[in-house]
């Protein structure tokens, strides 16, 4: 799984692209299951399953069109998950309704729009939607 989560990364230009890769969740969690490839600045982290399991249930909401991760690093040792700071929430509700559905994950930042820039593969957005970043520092 880890082998193909890489070709999808690399397939979008990294290292080299001026935005970051996205990925879907399936990629990123499936087969993952190193603490340290998301939110681990936390104190008391979660676990890996539970970051797919409330993204999941995110993603599955009616006013949700899809929930995306971010890629920031990938390491050459095969011990070691990609890593990603930053979830990407595509919906048509605010930025307080939507923080509320991510508490348990103790995000440091909910902004709107894409970090990096539109990612070359991002998906078009359906009318009245917005994209939010979730970010981990």
């Amino acid at each position: 799984m880890r082998k193909q989560l890489e070709e999808k990364i690399y397939a979008q230009g990294y290292p080299d692209a001026k935005t970051a890769p996205i990925v879907t969740l399936e990629d990123f969690f499936e087969g993952n299951n190193d603490e340290s490839s998301i939110g681990c600045n936390l104190m008391d982290h979660p676990g890996v399953e539970k970051f797919y399991d409330v993204l999941l249930r995110i993603r599955n909401k009616d006013n949700v069109q899809d929930v995306l991760v971010e890629i920031m690093e990938l390491e050459d040792d095969e011990e070691y998950w990609a890593f990603s700071e930053r979830i990407y929430v595509i919906t048509s509700v605010n930025e307080s309704l939507l923080g509320s559905w991510v508490t348990d994950l103790e995000p440091s930042e909910i902004d709107e729009g894409y970090a990096f820039g539109e990612p070359p593969n991002a998906p078009s957005l359906l009318p009245e939607y917005k994209v939010y970043s979730i970010w981990w520092d």
